[in-house]
């Protein structure tokens, strides 16, 4: 199990068991860097063992709590410290942990484990529960190479993937397997692991104050503490730090934070060779102002010969095209240091995606184009099932204030049926409803609070972390994040939603921090997100060559997957450049049909698993 994980941590490898239970461990040496930050990690007295992948950023104000209270320490690591205290408070701990983690907890003693997520859901864990056994592990694949893992493909799943891009909640591509939800712990006995059940230890509760107010210059204030703390500790490391550096204003002032510290890390930036996403230029002037060493690193020509490498490295069907600048970005930040710090988690936060802006903006259309839904639904379908008119009626007719959900993206496509295999239709029809359910228990919110809700459930979790933790683990680097920190994510949340944006844009208290750390020209610039010219791409003749060799052919006919007239159909359409643009959707094909070649072949071996507790972390 610790064999396919190696890249996730190259520097040392820990394999210990007991009685029904028995943990590997794949490290990344980044705090400690002696054999005493070894794990799995036992107590003094042989009794306990912790195997743990993340960081506890606020493991020296714990550990001065401990010394306080009596514990000794023979390592300088935070996974000493959470090991004494889940030894001290077991569940109770987890609400004291300021970091990123899966862990996984044995007492020999009371026979008991204990397996527990970070709150936002940063790094993963996936489990697998049969026949009175439990297996776990940071990546898919790491299950999958127990000699006896079955491999039997959830069309479900599919359909859901096709639908949203990614695979939500706990949903796995493969049936028997799932996800342990963020903030959740999974816990119970050793000698009965398979009857545990997920439960929560945190939430997230939004203010639904109709209030309409700025922030207080008392409470950017208190934000700027906050941000400046959330940096500090994430600068602790035995290992070189960097920063990621963009145009934007939440890398902006993660790297200002970080020069205020006075540890003036290192300063990365990608630079690519279209002026439309370039922003090494603004990401040079932040650095010169905050008096970092700023580097700019070319941007590789990543396309669609990267697919294969991202469907084996992703483990499960993964359609976001960001995926790719970013892994390319990581790749090339692999030799300037192990540990960076991003802006990951401000839009999320702060209301800072454009769907939030403009749902705000346009509410009384989206409220009055409720109303007549089923009018406006049965416009739609007299229209072209490929127009873009029949794509936009068929967001604006659906009910509860829908199209503020999907602003972005409407995964009920029309073209959906037209794609796929007859056989899979029957699954699709119920492929977004991950989406609407979470819709439906927001009811009554403000609109902006319930589109966060929404990211914060499926999309930040389930998409951008997924691609962040994949993409950095892949190439042996970790990413922090100072604004996914508790403190500020709850800040956020405790003020009234028109705190954070207007009818013109977005993250209005990050905005007004800007304007005393960063440049005038970065706080005012517009926000701009890792492009890849998909449409482009799939209408010039090598892409076009490649849809229709992994699409097309005899093995991809085989999977039933989708229907070959419907997707040539779509190509055909696509590449006369006269209806959608469908280079999102012909994307996730191809990402599907590169995951089947890797995953969804080869004989299984079965074998009876050696103990009730197996579990590889990384």
């Amino acid at each position: 199990m610790t064999v396919p994980l190696q890249h996730r941590g190259p520097d040392d490898l820990g394999i210990e068991g007991g009685d029904g239970w028995s943990l590997g461990f794949r490290r990344l040496s980044i705090l400690d860097l002696s054999p005493l930050g070894h794990q799995p990690m036992r107590s003094p007295d042989g009794s306990c063992w912790l195997a743990f992948n993340g960081e506890i950023y606020n493991y020296l104000e714990l550990r001065r709590e401990l010394e306080r209270a009596g514990e000794a320490f023979q390592s300088g690591s935070d996974t000493e410290v959470l090991l004494r205290l889940l030894m001290r408070l077991g569940a109770g701990a987890l609400p004291l942990l300021n970091g990123m983690f899966a862990l996984a907890f044995v007492d020999t003693k009371r026979r008991s484990f204990m397996l527990a997520r970070d709150r936002l859901g940063v790094k993963p864990l996936y489990y697998w529960d049969q026949e009175g056994h439990l297996r776990f592990a940071s990546e898919l694949k790491g299950l999958l190479a127990c000699p006896d893992a079955p491999r039997e493909i959830d069309r479900s799943a599919v359909a859901q993937y096709l639908a949203l891009g990614y695979l939500p909640g706990e949903t796995c591509i493969f049936e028997g397997y799932r996800k342990l939800p963020p903030g959740h712990v999974l816990a119970g006995s050793l000698d009965r692991p398979h009857a545990a059940s997920p439960a929560p230890y945190w939430d997230l509760t939004l203010n639904d104050d109709p209030a309409r107010r700025s922030a207080t210059p008392a409470e950017l204030d208190e934000l700027e503490s906050l941000l400046f703390d959330a940096v500090r500790i994430r600068l602790r490391s035995d290992v070189p730090v960097g920063v990621f550096l963009s145009g934007g204003i939440d890398s902006g002032l993660v790297a200002a934070m970080a020069a205020k510290t006075g540890q003036a890390p290192l300063a990365l930036t990608v630079g690519f060779a279209e002026e439309q996403w370039d922003e090494s230029a603004l990401a040079r002037t932040t650095a010169a102002h905050a008096g970092l060493e700023h580097r700019v690193i070319p941007q590789r020509a990543g396309g669609l010969s990267d697919i294969d490498r991202l469907a084996w490295l992703f483990d499960e069907p993964f359609g976001d095209p960001s995926a790719l600048p970013s892994f390319t970005l990581c790749e090339a930040a692999a030799s300037h240091a192990t540990v960076f710090l991003s802006g990951d988690g401000g839009d999320e936060a702060f209301g800072g995606y454009r769907r939030y802006v403009e749902s705000a903006r346009r509410e009384g259309l989206i409220r009055a184009a409720g109303r007549f839904g089923l009018a406006l639904g049965a416009a739609s379908r007299l229209l072209p099932q490929a127009s873009l008119a029949r794509y936009q009626l068929s967001k604006l007719s659906l009910p509860d204030w829908g199209a503020a959900a999907v602003f972005d993206e409407l995964p009920d496509d029309p073209v959906m049926d037209d794609c796929i295999h007859p056989d899979l239709r029957p699954f699709l029809r119920n492929a977004s409803s991950a989406v609407w359910e979470r819709w439906r228990m927001s009811r009554g919110a403000p609109l902006t609070a319930r589109q966060q809700k929404l990211d914060y459930s499926l999309y930040l979790p389930d998409d951008v972390l997924v691609k962040v933790d994949r993409a950095s683990m892949a190439h042996s680097i970790e990413v922090r994040s100072p604004l996914l920190d508790v403190r500020i994510v709850e800040w956020a949340a405790r003020l009234p939603r028109a705190c954070l944006l207007d009818h013109a844009q977005g993250k209005l208290p990050l905005r007004a921090l800007a304007a005393r750390f960063l440049p005038e020209v970065t706080g005012q610039s517009p926000k701009r997100g890792f492009g890849v010219p998909l449409g482009d791409w799939f209408r010039e003749p090598a892409g076009r060559a490649m849809v229709r060799e992994r699409l097309l052919d005899r093995d991809s006919r085989e999977r039933g997957f989708w229907n070959l007239n419907g997707v040539e159909r779509i190509l055909d359409l696509h590449s006369s450049g006269r209806s959608r643009d469908f280079g999102l959707l012909l994307w996730r094909l191809l990402m599907l049909e590169a995951w089947c070649r890797h995953y969804a072949a080869g004989p299984v071996q079965h074998s009876r698993a050696q103990s009730p507790l197996q579990g590889a972390l990384a």
